[in-house]
């Protein structure tokens, strides 16, 4: 399997980097509203980083598959997360998952489809692992409705913690995400802006 390199570099320390770009405050806020994401049931999470999110998602899923393509994030991941009993970590491309067709209640998506080179196609296999009436959750950093002071911020930081831009990156805004459920036959159940000084898109989509 291809092996991730951007991203991999920064397994050991990608919460405190996540936290430092963002603002602690902002990431608080951020994982609240993934916390109060209800029966979530059996659960994929694609592009884990080394288990931020996945310490949250677990709280209200059954089960917990949380994967990542960077063997260095899912090493990452296992060892931060080893006493969560109700939560498996494996790799994983999000292209090509390797899960059978209706395996999950929900997919979960934090921050990948603005880092990833063909966003819509990792859409498309949600997809085909969700069970009909599955849920997709997704939430992703964007430029979009910030203050021009926090754009600038944000990019310092951004640059002082990971240096240049990932190749793949671009900005993900609310109706690029909405448009990317709708190509793939998801009905949007919820989208909006979420966020006080950095922003995230949040879209929610049913099968």
């Amino acid at each position: 399997m291809e092996k991730e390199q951007y991203w991999s570099r920064f397994a050991d320390d990608f919460e405190e980097r996540n936290n430092y770009v963002i603002g602690c405050d902002d990431m608080a806020y951020f994982l609240n509203v993934i916390k109060q994401q209800k029966d979530l049931k059996n659960t994929l999470e694609l592009g884990c980083g080394n288990g931020t999110y996945s310490k949250v998602l677990v709280e209200e899923a059954n089960y917990l598959t949380a994967t990542d393509f960077s063997d260095e994030m899912v090493n990452a991941a296992k060892s931060r997360l080893k006493t969560f009993e109700k939560i498996k970590v494996e790799k994983a491309d999000c292209f090509n998952l390797p899960y059978s067709d209706s395996s999950f209640d929900t997919v979960f998506m934090a921050n990948l489809l603005h880092i990833i080179p063909d966003p819509e196609k990792a859409v498309a296999e949600c997809k085909r692992v969700l069970k009909n009436g599955g849920r997709l959750i997704v939430t992703s950093f964007t430029f979009e409705c910030m203050g021009f002071i926090n754009k600038i911020i944000l990019l310092y930081r951004y640059l002082k913690a990971y240096g240049k831009p990932s190749p793949f990156a671009q900005n993900l805004t609310l109706k690029k995400a909405e448009q990317m459920l709708a190509n793939n036959d998801f009905k949007v159940e919820e989208a909006k802006l979420i966020g006080n000084k950095m922003k995230a898109v949040f879209i929610k989509g049913r099968t």
